[in-house]
């Protein structure tokens, strides 16, 4: 558990490093006044970083933490609480990115029902056919 704590802290503080090298870079080219697509062009790069170390960070957390924030991000938007409209987008992103990360079937945690389906389909199949031959032959 402390390899996945530690390389999970790697990662976010990665995440952190790369964010500030974006917010930096972006800040740079704002000031020079570079049109809309050179903008893009020049921080494409940094953003997709970013993006692979987020979707590391998503396979490295444990479901069970990342079940925890998506309910508290869907919490937060839902509650009538004034939000800035960078602070919601963020949310909103966060949001997507999460259900998006869940709606892989091989991703979903484990719930009571899931396992009681296949708790039922193994004892079906270990004692079903002994049952059946038990009862054919006389």
């Amino acid at each position: 558990m402390s390899l996945r704590g530690n390389r999970l802290e790697r990662l976010h503080a990665q995440r952190a490093a790369l964010q500030a090298e974006i917010n930096l870079d972006a800040a740079r080219l704002a000031a020079r006044q570079l049109p809309a697509e050179q903008f893009a062009e020049a921080l494409m790069p940094l953003s997709l970083r970013l993006q692979a170390i987020d979707q590391q960070i998503l396979r490295t957390t444990p479901a069970r933490e990342l079940m925890k924030r998506l309910r508290e991000v869907e919490r937060q938007l839902s509650a009538p609480q004034q939000r800035g409209a960078s602070e919601r987008r963020a949310l909103e992103a966060e949001l997507r990115d999460l259900r998006l990360h869940f709606s892989n079937p091989r991703r979903r945690p484990l719930t009571v029902k899931v396992v009681l389906i296949l708790s039922v389909a193994v004892a079906a199949a270990l004692f079903l056919p002994k049952a059946i031959v038990a009862l054919l032959v006389p």
